[in-house]
């Protein structure tokens, strides 16, 4: 049998277990295309289960909501009828909708035609009469136009709980036809809806209403009362076999009957398909096969035979060129091809190889005569067979060496060394190296190979080889290497050891090298003076034995890296004291292994001279809080009777004028302002310490504030003699305008205060984005030295009278805080004799719209009668001044020491205060916010009210600041209490 035929038998054997695959794959294929129809059978019913579910749970929804309703609409049929019809329109599937009594008439219905009928013996009217609750009803046919309707009911009870009729509704048979349209089956699908006693409500899709209301056939009938969900392969409505999934009646959760078929030769209509199409593929695959293996037979079988018959033939013939030549085929042809090319190719290599070993040889005795080694080859008895121009040179003076014995050519200090390495080399056939030192014919050398030069002589002088000694076969080959560079670097390596050891020693401060385990390494004799160890107990433990932290905050890890930055952390003593120590931590690797190096000095004396100081601080903060408690009850007990003189002078102002002493009385007030200005910078000074100034940022107009201030410190400046300037601009800042003002004004009163002679200059200076507000003047000026000073409290130059027309010393203290507050700079320029230039640093703005305020009246209600204002202080005094002085104003007046008595003399009035005034600090404990809150809750009225206060500590600040009302502090000039009382009024 030829190898044609063979290969086109194994190719039909071949085919004869795909024959058997296909047909058992296209059963399976048939068996799946059944279970994914009924899954999507099941899948529908689902679906359509879910629809049916939601529509019968909202008729319930509606029917429990129309049987709360029920005994009201059933009073007037009439309107329950209209009531009734128009919640039918918004509900587009119900057909009616009805009320009926116990005896089953229609109370009234959507339909007002149907009102009196007599509908009882409905099974659904029935079912809910007797206590069914819920019921859906039998398919039925509306009388009024014929269509079929699915009804429901549910029962209602009047006001005494008692059932009094049914509520029943008419649902369109044709409401899955609407949601189909929405959702269509799938294509020969078909839906069949039943009600419990097998009637037909309707088939989807299908136009033939002629089956609607009548039984379902036997086949479907008997699935009506399943005991459950399933499938099945019955004949559907029109005949066709059908898998079928089914969902029977249940009482206790399902009312209708609904089926799913899908049509089963169209289901499995592609598996078919498929197995068609996989048969007749099979078939061509094969009759394909048996012409390729026909026609590969001969291409790539026939063909390669004779191709090698022919080459085995050329090479036989004497042809040792001849080749197969096929690289690329992998067949067992192409491998015995490959095979005959190997054999020729390596009877060529090996020839190629001869010719190569030669010029090799030749190669490396030019490299060996080239080399910078000397290079010397001897014999099993020691003899010199081949010697470069090197050794030649080294070990003969140039002359030739092949022939000579080797130990005689060498000096005499390493004959015995050298011979007994040979020995051991040939021996042990392992490779031998050491050195030897070659110097004006005397040459050292040490027989253990550690090139310290110590061997026969005193190993001075000359220069130093490394000869390594190489077993090959019976021969020996020696190579002699100059390595006097390296011996020299070895030395100075070890010296650079010993000064590093010398420094370590000699250090005053710990050094301590440590691995990245945390390993000590390196522990010198200041570090035994601090820790207390010896280095042979130190060296070789864990670095945290001495550092309990350890050297970093993290353990040391290979791949942390130390900063170099100097810390502080605590070591600990043989004898266990801590000791507290400064480190400096540097990291550095050598090779793959990372290292510490950590400087540790003993800070223990900085340590207590930092605790000194930290005690010396605190004692100073005590006094400084000592001192703020001070001004603040003094401020406070001063503040009492000047306020009391303010209001008494003011009232006494009225009453002296043209008189004799009108102008005592004059000088007395401004005795009175100027105790007025030291009281108000001890205020500003605590309500900065106290947080309470907050900054209202908004646009500020720098020209606007320039002209108060030069019409106000005009005549100031006039009286002292000084020109004041202002310099004009229309530059706009960012901040807040009151402060702002102050910071101002205080730069300004300093000027004018502390200025001989010449004139005070008010500008600004413009500058990227931001600008500077200037207030030059032509004084004495400040020293270098003492330009901080001035900033400080209660400091003062050139005042050591303490004049106090030259102010307190709070108006530089409180500028600097109050920029800080503002986020703005303050700058001082100034030289002795030259003037100063004070600098405050403000952020530009854009000009704002314009705003228009208006002013109160003073004094009158609208009306025109005279405002009431009540006064509350337990000082007497207080009372007697603030009280004149309101009624020289034009107000009326009801004075109280306390709350309680403030609102029984309200109550003999008959009348509620337009204002009210009440000091902070009452008798017995109690407080004004305590006051005003009592009279707020009293007069049921929110009254505007303002609290008077002679307290500067910071923490009465914030509890006036958290009280909620406006605040005063005493003393409050006569013509600012004015304002604040007209605009309070006004209000």
């Amino acid at each position: 049998m030829s190898i044609l035929t063979r290969l086109v038998l194994l190719v039909l054997l071949a085919s004869l277990p795909a024959i058997g695959i296909l047909a058992h794959n296209s059963l399976t294929a048939v068996e799946a295309g059944e279970r994914q129809a009924e899954a999507e059978a099941r899948r529908l019913l689902t679906l359509i289960q879910d629809e049916q579910q939601r529509v019968v749970e909202g008729m319930r929804g509606v029917l429990v909501t129309m049987a709360e309703m029920a005994p009201r609409l059933a009073v007037d049929p009439q309107q329950c009828s209209s009531t009734l019809n128009r919640l039918r329109g918004r509900l587009p599937r119900v057909k009616g909708i009805a009320l009926t009594d116990l005896d089953g008439s229609v109370r009234c219905a959507s339909d007002a035609k149907l009102n009196g009928l007599m509908v009882g013996m409905l099974p659904h009217i029935r079912m809910a009469l007797y206590g069914h609750g819920f019921v859906v009803g039998d398919y039925a046919v509306r009388r009024l136009d014929g269509r079929p309707v699915l009804p429901f009911a549910a029962p209602y009870t009047d006001g005494t709980g008692r059932m009094a009729g049914v509520v029943s509704i008419a649902l369109d048979a044709g409401w899955l036809r609407e949601y189909l349209a929405e959702k269509p089956l799938p294509p020969n699908a078909m839906l069949v809806l039943a009600d419990r006693n097998g009637t037909l409500l309707g088939r989807f899709p299908g136009s033939d209403d002629q089956r609607v209301g009548k039984p379902l056939p036997e086949p479907l009938m008997a699935l009506l009362s399943a005991p459950s969900d399933g499938v099945a392969e019955v004949a559907g409505l029109d005949g066709e076999p059908r898998i079928l999934a089914y969902a029977p009646v249940d009482q206790k959760v399902r009312e209708l009957f609904l089926a799913v078929g899908l049509d089963r030769t169209e289901a499995l209509r592609p598996v078919t398909a498929a197995a068609e199409r996989s048969a007749f593929l099979l078939a061509l695959a094969a009759a394909l096969s048996l012409a390729a293996a026909w026609i590969g037979a001969r291409l790539f079988v026939l063909r390669p035979v004779a191709r090698l018959k022919r080459v085995v033939e050329r090479w036989s013939a004497g042809d040792r060129n001849a080749r197969i030549g096929r690289p690329g085929d992998r067949s067992e042809i192409g491998a015995l091809g490959r095979a005959f090319d190997s054999m020729a190719q390596e009877l060529q290599a090996r020839e190629q190889a001869r010719d190569a070993a030669h010029a090799a040889e030749h190669r490396m005795a030019a490299i060996l005569a080239a080399s910078t080694d000397a290079v010397v080859e001897l014999d099993h008895e020691g003899r010199v067979t081949f010697a470069n121009d090197k050794a030649a040179r080294l070990f003969g003076d140039g002359g030739d060496l092949v022939g000579h014995v080797f130990v005689a050519l060498l000096p005499p200090g390493v004959v015995e060394p050298f011979a007994a390495r040979l020995r051991d080399a040939l021996a042990r056939r392992e490779p031998e190296e050491f050195e030897i030192r070659l110097a004006g014919g005397t040459e050292q050398g040490n027989g253990n190979g550690n090139g310290n030069g110590n061997g026969n002589g005193d190993g001075s002088g000359g220069d130093w080889y490394a000869l390594r000694l190489f077993a090959t076969g019976d021969r020996l080959a020696v190579y002699a290497q100059d390595v006097t560079r390296r011996k020299e670097d070895e030395r100075a390596i070890r010296r650079a050891v010993e000064r590093h050891r010398s420094l370590l020693e000699t250090a005053a401060d710990a050094i301590l090298l440590v691995d990245a385990k945390g390993t000590v390494h390196t522990y010198n004799r200041g570090a035994e003076r601090i820790f207390g160890h010896g280095p042979a107990d130190a060296v070789g433990t864990d670095v945290c034995r001495l550092i309990p932290g350890g050297l970093i905050a993290e353990p040391l890890s290979p791949d942390r890296l130390a900063d170099g930055v100097a810390r502080e952390v605590e070591g600990r003593r043989r004898d266990g004291l801590a000791v507290p120590l400064e480190l400096s931590l540097s990291a550095w690797s050598d090779g793959g292994d990372r290292f510490f190096t950590a400087i540790l000095r003993d800070i223990t004396e900085r340590k207590r001279t930092e605790s000194a100081l930290r005690r010396a601080k605190d004692q100073a903060e005590r006094a400084n809080r000592a001192k703020s408690r001070f001004l603040a009850a003094a401020s406070h007990d001063l503040r009492q009777p000047v306020q009391s003189l303010f209001f008494l002078t003011s009232a006494l102002g009225e009453q002296t004028q043209g008189t004799p002493g009108h102008g005592t009385l004059t000088t007395m007030q401004q005795a009175l302002e100027a105790l007025k200005r030291l009281l108000d910078g001890l205020l500003d000074i605590s309500k900065l310490d106290a947080g309470v100034v907050e900054p209202v940022t908004t646009t500020v107009a720098i020209q606007p504030l320039f002209e108060r201030l030069a019409a106000e410190y005009a005549p100031e400046a006039a009286r002292r003699g000084l020109t004041l300037r202002v310099v004009p601009t229309t530059l706009h800042a960012r901040s807040d305008p009151m402060l702002l003002e102050r910071v101002v004004r205080n730069l300004l009163d300093n000027a004018l205060r502390y200025t001989g002679r010449g004139g005070v200059l008010l500008g600004v200076r413009r500058s990227r984005r931001r600008f500077h507000i200037a207030v030059c003047d032509s004084g004495a000026g400040i020293p270098p030295d003492r330009q901080e000073d001035i900033f400080e409290e209660f400091t003062q130059l050139g005042n050591p009278e303490r004049d106090r027309e030259k102010g307190l010393g709070l108006g530089l203290a409180i500028v600097r805080r109050l920029c800080a507050l503002l986020g703005h700079s303050v700058a001082l320029r100034s030289r002795p004799g030259s003037g100063s230039t004070f600098l405050v640093t403000v952020p530009a703005a854009e000009p704002p719209r314009p705003a228009v305020t208006t002013v109160p009246a003073v004094g009158r209600t609208e009306g025109g009668g005279c405002r009431l204002v009540l006064i509350i202080d337990d000082e007497v005094i207080i009372l007697m001044g603030l009280r004149a002085m309101l009624e020289g104003w034009g107000y009326e007046v009801i004075a109280a020491t306390a709350g309680d008595e403030a609102i029984r003399l309200l109550d003999e009035a008959g009348r509620r205060p337009d204002v009210i005034l009440a000091d902070y600090r009452l008798r017995h404990g109690k407080t004004g916010p305590e006051a005003l809150r009592a009279i707020h809750a009293h007069c049921r009225a929110s009254i505007p009210s303002i609290i008077l206060t002679g307290d500067t500590a910071p923490e009465r600040i914030v509890e006036a600041q958290r009280s909620g009302f406006a605040i005063l502090h005493k003393p409050v000039s006569s013509h600012h209490l004015k304002q604040v009382v007209a605009e309070a009024g006004g209000r």
